[in-house]
């Protein structure tokens, strides 16, 4: 059918990795390393859905984690058709109605808008990207937009992607506790 397994691609961006690149790390090859990444994050996601079945679709997802979700068809509409007011996302969901495509950080920014500040169900946007998407694999998309409406798995509520003291600290303070500091100083 045309397909390659992920096993086959792996072991030929290695073995590219091993001809092509030299012994010692060179940044020239980061994407090599960037795309064996995509590819586990790909079957994580094909394990999550395997592990927790149809709680991937439930509204409270894995986690069963109630949030205050709302609908509003008008709000929904205008995420959708790229008019929300905000160019970024407006630009990013367009790029999505025209070219069945957005990459991946992209997706993060246009979900994170949906669900954190606007509060819709993030199974709005995970349907949307279903019908709309070339790309589109029902493991990774729940997973990320589960991963992104904080329901995948109990991170707690202050924290979107996981990020639990991974964030500035008080004031100045390069890595304390974990945080990056303040991401504002040169």
């Amino acid at each position: 059918n045309g397909s390659l397994s992920p096993r086959t691609v792996y072991w030929k961006a290695k073995e590219f990795e091993r001809r092509s690149g030299p012994k010692q790390r060179d940044p020239r090859f980061d994407h090599v390393n960037k795309f064996v990444f995509q590819l586990c994050w790909r079957d994580y996601f094909r394990l999550y859905c395997a592990h927790f079945g149809r709680q991937v679709f439930f509204l409270d997802g894995p986690a069963h984690k109630k949030r205050p979700w709302r609908r509003d068809a008008d709000i929904e509409a205008r995420w959708r058709q790229g008019k929300t007011g905000v160019p970024l996302v407006d630009a990013l969901m367009r790029e999505l109605a025209a070219t069945g495509y957005m990459a991946n950080r992209g997706r993060y920014v246009v979900a994170s808008y949906l669900v954190h500040f606007l509060g819709v169900d993030w199974r709005v946007g995970a349907d949307w990207f279903e019908s709309q998407l070339l790309d589109h694999d029902v493991c990774i998309n729940y997973g990320e937009w589960a991963s992104m409406a904080n329901i995948a798995v109990d991170l707690g509520e202050k924290y979107p992607l996981g990020l639990k003291g991974r964030g500035p600290t008080n004031g100045r303070l390069p890595g304390a506790r974990g945080g990056g500091g303040d991401p504002w100083a040169r």
